[in-house]
């Protein structure tokens, strides 16, 4: 008797032309939605936050430690001991001095403003060679009056390779604009003109040498350290030091650590890319898991489905029900009966929506085209989420949680009914039963 639950599991399920047939194929479908969406929607989120963690890594200063004031701080000018001790730490990869900022880059005439980082061309440099990784026309040449821009921003200012930009300080541009707002609006233009002369801007001629990939390394520009420093009026000091670590998933902890065991000066801070990206990466983090809540409704949805099938199965198999229990099947058999078949109908949802999800995964950058050609919107821009093409990665964890629960939601709501068809008295099974 121990195998006859699931041989009348799998009789019940035999296709015949009949009604129970019919919602039996559509509870099976329903777990094959179910699967197949999680699926595919969970492999992007984790395929996207995948591609975006290792994308920062890629081309982000894994940590930066940087003077509280750059400028009036006495401790800022000890730059040059504290990268001496900092590229010591074992754990420290290369530690390069840079200055940061914001300019205004001007071709033609066309104006806008980007934040650049200016640093030295050195072998050592570890950032600079990861950027050189994401090249997309020209060389990174840090040793001139030259410019490296992401080539996004290089298209919206119509510059090319070779083309020499005017670069503004941003600082000396606001004074400009703080000059312009003060003078009176009945000055004479003679008076007006010999006011604004007065007021320097300064500005550089800078050639552009290289463009970056902006989808693979974001839309900063970078330029000599000695031009930055100027723009930012430093003199000589810096804005801070980059760090680039041997193992960046821990940056938080090395950079701790460095800073209990004195190699960072208590006038100074620090930040990771971790704490610079966090909101966003949070974000993603958000997103995927409120995303998995929602679709879990379409899986609540199919076990109602099946949840009906069984209520059915077990009205139409009322008769057979009492005859069973009339030659002695206990009630956990005929529990298992209905239960088994509920799990048939589950392992099969769950194998062609994992077979669904995958296809579907596989032509997913062509579906995004089709889907941009057919609406005129581009589901997946570059310019938000900087990669060119969807990413997708398969956690095997993610994989056992949706088989999992598919099975588990579709085998509890059978349990319900077939426990009620269990209970039934096999006398008034066979009356009611014809």
């Amino acid at each position: 008797m121990s195998s006859a639950p699931l041989f009348l599991a799998l009789r019940y399920l035999r296709p015949t032309r009949s009604f129970i047939s019919v919602i039996t194929v559509i509870s099976m479908l329903g777990v094959m939605l179910g699967v197949g969406v999680l699926v595919f929607v969970m492999s992007v989120f984790s395929g996207w936050q995948r591609e975006f963690r290792q994308m920062l890594i890629g081309f982000e200063p894994h940590a930066m430690v940087q003077p509280m004031n750059s400028r009036d701080d006495p401790a800022a000018s000890q730059w040059r001991e504290v990268r001496k001790t900092l590229a010591a730490h074992p754990e420290v990869a290369s530690a390069v001095p840079i200055a940061e900022g914001v300019v205004f880059v001007e071709n033609e005439s066309s104006l806008q403003g980007v934040r650049v980082i200016g640093m030295a061309d050195e072998a050592d440099n570890a950032l600079l060679q990861k950027l050189k990784k994401h090249l997309k026309e020209g060389k990174f040449d840090l040793k001139g009056d030259s410019i490296v821009l992401s080539d996004k921003f290089a298209r919206e200012i119509g510059a090319k390779i070779g083309d020499t930009l005017v670069v503004h300080a941003a600082e000396s541009v606001d004074q400009f604009i703080q000059q312009v707002r003060e003078l009176p609006e009945d000055t004479e233009e003679k008076k007006r003109a010999e006011a604004l002369d007065n007021v320097t801007v300064l500005s550089k001629d800078l050639t552009l040498v290289a463009t970056l990939r902006a989808d693979t390394a974001g839309l900063r520009g970078y330029v000599p350290l000695h031009i930055a420093q100027e723009f930012f009026n430093l003199d000589s000091n810096v804005s801070g030091i980059e760090l680039e670590l041997k193992d960046a998933d821990n940056a938080e902890p090395i950079l701790d650590a460095i800073y209990r065991s004195g190699g960072i000066p208590e006038t100074w801070g620090w930040n990771t890319w971790v704490q610079e990206h966090g909101p966003m990466l949070e974000s993603v983090e958000n997103q995927r898991t409120m995303m998995w809540f929602i679709l879990l409704f379409i899986m609540l949805v199919a076990a109602i489905c099946v949840m009906n099938t069984t209520i059915t199965v077990t009205v139409k198999k009322r008769r057979e029900i009492g005859i069973l229990t009339a030659l002695g099947a206990r009630a956990w058999q005929i529990i298992a009966i209905f239960v088994s078949q509920a799990g048939i109908v589950a392992l099969f949802g769950v194998v062609a929506g994992l077979g669904g999800g995958f296809f579907f995964l596989s032509i997913r950058n062509w579906l995004r085209d089709q889907i941009a050609a057919l609406t005129g919107r581009d589901i997946f821009p570059q310019d938000i989420y900087f990669l060119s093409s969807i990413p997708a990665h398969t956690n095997l964890a993610d994989l056992f949680t949706i088989c999992t629960t598919a099975v588990a939601l579709c085998l509890l709501a059978a349990l319900v009914p077939a426990w009620f068809a269990a209970r039934v008295d096999p006398a008034v099974a066979l009356r009611d039963g014809g």
